[in-house]
């Protein structure tokens, strides 16, 4: 943190992901959000000019989070078959780790969103440009084929990784069964065909 403002914004923001987590951006209050930083509600709106931009700053934050700690992830591996092994495992653990923030923000809530719609999409697009380098890299390597279109192949791994998450979605599991992610990946790279 390059300073003690920018350090308590981001705990501000942690705050919040789990008061908003809890109680979801109507039930979650600015009090909530102050008393789990540990600083007075007055503190918050020093830093923050509403709920609604805490809301919006706590997303991109997770963006933020989520592709920087995703490119750490794979940076130690080699082979592009280990390099997708390690992402997914990533996905799963945030998501694990974020899960009812992640249900309670990122799939409602559209009309406090849409000031931030450009930021939002560019951070997609960020998350898309990093497996494309994953898959540019297989191709140049040769681990995949030098035919394949890339784009189409990120968003393949991307679906894979998004939906490696659905049992807590859609069934509403309280835990998420980590998949095999080699077993996964080795379908992706291998095909499922005889």
């Amino acid at each position: 943190m390059s300073s003690l403002r920018e350090q308590r914004r981001y705990e501000i923001i942690e705050a919040a992901m789990k008061v908003f987590g809890e109680h979801g951006f109507y039930q979650g209050k600015v009090g909530e959000i102050a008393k789990e930083a540990g600083i007075g509600k007055g503190t918050v709106y020093e830093y923050f000019g509403s709920k609604k931009e805490i809301f919006q700053q706590m997303l991109m934050y997770m963006f933020e989070t989520y592709v920087e700690g995703g490119k750490k992830a794979v940076i130690g591996e080699k082979a592009i078959r280990d390099k997708l092994i390690v992402l997914l495992d990533y996905h799963y653990a945030f998501v694990n780790q974020y899960a009812d923030v992640i249900e309670r923000t990122f799939f409602h809530f559209e009309n406090i969103v849409k000031d931030i719609k450009p930021e939002i999409a560019q951070n997609k697009r960020k998350i898309f440009d990093f497996v494309l380098e994953i898959i540019t890299e297989g191709i140049e390597t040769g681990e995949l084929r030098s035919n394949l279109d890339k784009e189409t192949a990120s968003i393949i791994i991307l679906g894979i990784v998004n939906s490696s998450h659905l049992k807590r979605i859609f069934i509403k599991a309280d835990s998420i069964n980590k998949i095999d992610s080699r077993a996964v990946i080795d379908m992706v790279l291998l095909g499922m065909g005889r």
